[in-house]
């Protein structure tokens, strides 16, 4: 019995050693996966950095002022024009 307690009292002291680590962090080693990540494409098109959009300035004040005094109906267009689609 004896000969069985004093091996295993004895090996009770590597556990604490086999859990240290010579490393910096826990992560350190990953440099590979690091890289991976790092050099990885913006997945964004270029285009979407563009803060110039083409609009016109005058439409829409206009378009603004006649939704905030709550005026006019919709610009009239070839769909909306002369009463088309209202109902009988």
């Amino acid at each position: 019995m004896l000969a069985c307690v004093v091996p295993i009292v004895g090996l009770g002291g590597c556990v604490d050693y086999l859990k240290h680590s010579d490393t910096v962090t826990f992560a350190a080693g990953d440099a590979q996966d690091w890289n991976k990540v790092v050099h990885t494409a913006d997945p964004w098109p270029p285009y979407v950095t563009n803060t110039r959009i083409p609009g016109d300035g005058r439409r829409t004040a206009t378009v603004i002022q006649r939704y905030s005094t709550g005026s006019g109906s919709a610009a009239p267009t070839a769909d909306n024009s002369a009463g088309a689609g209202t109902p009988e």
